[in-house]
């Protein structure tokens, strides 16, 4: 200020870049302790007043919660996939967030602004430095966004959802969309990618949901095997249960039980038939509660997964109009629905199995006996037709 007390037009600018910075960077101020900026052009000579602070402007709301398609989730989670040399799952990271921030749905960001967002520590989006932006942003370029040149500023372009999914290749959009918190994307401390990279894989077990239509009408998860993971997600076993421990997902072993056990049932079901059978004890009497500790011949069936709290799925029609986009976006012969149907195996009791035709010729068809506890029984419906045991 000068001798009459009056800010400086030094000040006023600076108060100016700074309320500038911080709506670029989403930074709010309490209103007690917001600056005073003035304006020289509202001092009237020798009046001695001071004139009203400039509004402060408002910044935009943070997202708390994002979604992902299953299908990119499952593909970007694969390890033999990459662009430009690099893995997937650091570039599609980048790509869900600056989709976050792009609120407005433009479709662009402005360079300076992810910089200040992204790479300042008092910014909620903390989570490179500027040097890794920049290798993150060369290994998503082409794919996930382009850099632009547009009235002497650097745009960030992200690419449309239907054109990633076809320059990946990964076919159509399979599953319901999942939303997720915002803070499986930002992570805390040590290996952030691997909590986002689990967070991904929860995404794809949320995409296979689908709802019971029993009185609770909860979503129920349909058993899978670690095989089948593999090949849908790209993890191996041991990324499958590191993931599964940070994601805190339960799992739920299944078994058939196949009669009651016997040596030469045991030795006739490996043998002969192939069939991992092993001896199990039922000591809560699961199966017979009168009958508690008797011995039975049963298999494991693939598990189930029980996700955690905050992982809901959405039903959006953009995802059918995305799907319409890659008929005409996608290689002959790598969409659409030629693909063989997959015979549903797992039914919610035993009359929506009989409803379904099965237990003739069809192969088996397993409903629940019992559903407490961390292990879960299951009956056949061809061992019901055929009216007893098959050993």
């Amino acid at each position: 200020m000068d001798a009459t007390r009056r800010p400086s037009q030094e000040l006023i600018n600076a108060q100016k870049e700074l309320a500038r910075r911080r709506q670029m960077a989403g930074v709010s101020v309490p209103v007690d302790r917001e600056p005073q900026a003035v304006d020289s052009g509202q001092w009237a000579a020798g009046s001695g007043q001071v004139a009203p602070p400039l509004p402060r402007p408002s910044a935009p709301p943070l997202p708390r919660s994002f979604r992902l398609s299953p299908t990119l989730a499952a593909f970007c989670l694969d390890r033999d996939h990459g662009h430009n040399g690099a893995l997937l799952d650091g570039p599609y990271r980048l790509y869900k967030i600056l989709q976050a921030l792009d609120g407005s749905g433009r479709g662009w960001l402005a360079n300076r602004r992810v910089e200040l967002l992204l790479t300042r520590k008092e910014s909620a989006f903390f989570i490179y430095g500027r040097r890794q932006l920049k290798i993150m942003l060369r290994r998503g370029e082409g794919l996930f966004w382009n850099r632009v040149k547009h009235g002497g500023q650097v745009r960030i372009r992200l690419v449309a959802r239907a054109k990633v999914t076809a320059a990946l290749g990964a076919g159509r959009l399979r599953g319901r969309e999942v939303e997720l918190p915002l803070t499986y994307l930002l992570g805390s401390g040590r290996g952030r990618q691997a909590q986002v990279n689990a967070a991904l894989y929860a995404g794809v077990h949320a995409g296979r949901l689908r709802p019971d239509r029993g009185r609770a009408g909860h979503l129920t998860p349909r058993p899978i095997s670690r095989a089948a993971l593999r090949d849908l997600s790209g993890c191996s076993r041991y990324r499958q249960r590191s993931y599964e421990r940070r994601m805190k997902i339960r799992v739920r072993a299944n078994i058939h039980i196949l009669s009651a056990y016997t040596k030469y049932g045991l030795q006739r079901a490996r043998q002969y038939l192939g069939l991992p059978a092993y001896k199990h004890v039922d000591h809560l009497g699961k199966v017979n509660r009168h009958q508690a500790g008797a011995a039975y011949l049963a298999v494991r069936l693939p598990n189930s997964y029980h996700l955690p709290q905050g992982i809901t799925t959405v039903q959006s029609r953009r995802q059918r109009t995305i799907n319409r986009l890659l008929d005409g976006l996608c290689p002959m012969g790598s969409g659409g629905s030629g693909e063989e149907k997959v015979a549903r195996r797992y039914f919610r009791d035993v009359a929506a199995a009989m409803r379904a035709g099965r237990g003739n010729n069809e192969g088996p068809a397993y409903w629940p006996l019992t559903g407490r506890g961390e292990t879960r029984l299951w009956e056949d419906v061809t061992r019901r037709n055929r009216g007893g045991d098959l050993y």
